[in-house]
């Protein structure tokens, strides 16, 4: 008699009661993390789940295409939103000089996930989405699109995140000016507790039908003009067009919305894991955390150094460049009392930046892929 499993081992998430059941369960335990300060908890929990259920199945599962489009193009909307002229114009002096250190990062990337890609442990696609710094989410949900192994990719992007996450108030606290510095201790936390808001304003029905139907032209726009992710990029450029616009407001997903979102995309990567991925990445762990602090050293350094030709701190220098970790930098910025207008602008310029990269960065890596196999 074949033995009986129990029923979480039985989950296959073939059908949207399953997937309901499995998030739903997920946001609980991660809102207990985020208590604890773990960096992404829905993300990593959604992975980790879908690893297990993937691992004890006999038969490959994924989500639906089209949930997974869908889920794409509202984090494209999340993305579009942060695209504030009022804040952008707060700190436009320092922000230039600061955002073109973004380029730099993007070449640092490249030229790091070169290195990485040359050892043989992975495809030059797949480090180099790995070692891109911004809009990890969006990355993550798009690369099985770009052509990359969204399991390695996400291990790499999140791992960053964790680390810049955890150290980010450390950091700033450390390299901080003395004035900034005892200012900065009195400082109240920018800890954020559960709300029961899906989008920020007081008609939730109307944000969220915004949300949907921005992501569902945003979609089909794309897709018309030949754009590459045509879910994430089309919700993204016309949440930000209607953002910039002033068109309308308070539409970006956000509490147990934006949570429900992370635990997808979480679990849509987690169920391509296998055993022999899970073996490979145990075999990758040190040259990755290498090439993270080796990037995030890198340009932490030339921030700090930038600081005071660009009449900043050396607190907003480093917290407006940080590659990654969008969310605990603006609190680490809020905690410390460092310019939160120069930090979420250069942040989210960054951000629209690195994930308009994406396709061209994508498109050269495939034409040196070619070239190197013709040769």
């Amino acid at each position: 008699m074949a033995e009986r499993l129990p029923i979480w081992a039985r989950i296959s998430l073939g059908s949207p009661l399953e997937i309901v059941f499995v998030s739903m369960g997920i946001l609980v335990v991660s809102e207990v993390l985020e208590r604890l300060s773990v960096p992404a908890p829905q993300f990593l929990l959604g992975m980790l789940a879908g690893a297990v259920i993937a691992l004890r199945g006999r038969a490959p599962r994924r989500l639906s295409n089209n949930l997974d489009q869908g889920v794409q193009g509202l984090i494209g909307v999340m993305i579009g939103a942060y695209l504030q002229v009022s804040v952008l114009r707060e700190a436009i002096g320092a922000m230039l000089p600061l955002t073109l250190l973004t380029l730099v990062t993007t070449v640092l990337s490249l030229g790091i996930a070169l290195m990485v890609a040359r050892t043989g442990t992975m495809d030059r696609i797949t480090a180099t989405l790995g070692m891109i710094a911004g809009g990890s989410a969006a990355v993550t949900s798009s690369a099985k699109d770009l052509g990359a192994d969204s399991r390695v990719v996400a291990f790499m992007q999140f791992t960053r995140v964790a680390l810049i996450s955890a150290t980010a108030p450390l950091v700033s606290v450390i390299i901080a000016e003395p004035q900034a510095a005892a200012s900065g201790a009195d400082g109240a936390s920018a800890a954020g507790g559960w709300t029961w808001s899906v989008v920020p304003r007081g008609d939730q029905l109307a944000g969220v039908c915004v949300a949907l139907v921005l992501a569902t032209a945003g979609t089909r726009l794309a897709r018309r003009i030949g754009l590459p992710s045509p879910a994430l990029l089309g919700g993204m450029l016309l949440s930000g067009l209607v953002t910039a616009l002033g068109l309308t407001h308070g539409y970006s997903p956000t509490g147990p919305f934006k949570h429900m979102l992370m635990v997808l995309v979480g679990l849509e990567v987690g169920l391509r894991f296998d055993r022999g991925t899970i073996k490979a990445l145990s075999r990758m762990i040190p040259l990755i955390l290498g090439a993270i602090l080796l990037l995030s050293g890198v340009i932490g350094l030339i921030a700090i150094g930038l600081a005071s030709t660009l009449g900043v701190s050396r607190t907003d220098a480093y917290l407006a460049t940080t590659p990654g970790g969008i969310n605990a930098v603006l609190a680490s910025a809020s905690a410390t009392h460092a310019h939160l207008g120069l930090v979420s602008s250069v942040q989210t310029l960054r951000l629209f930046l690195m994930v308009l990269l994406l396709p061209a960065v994508q498109s050269w890596l495939s034409r040196k892929t070619a070239q190197h196999t013709s040769q």
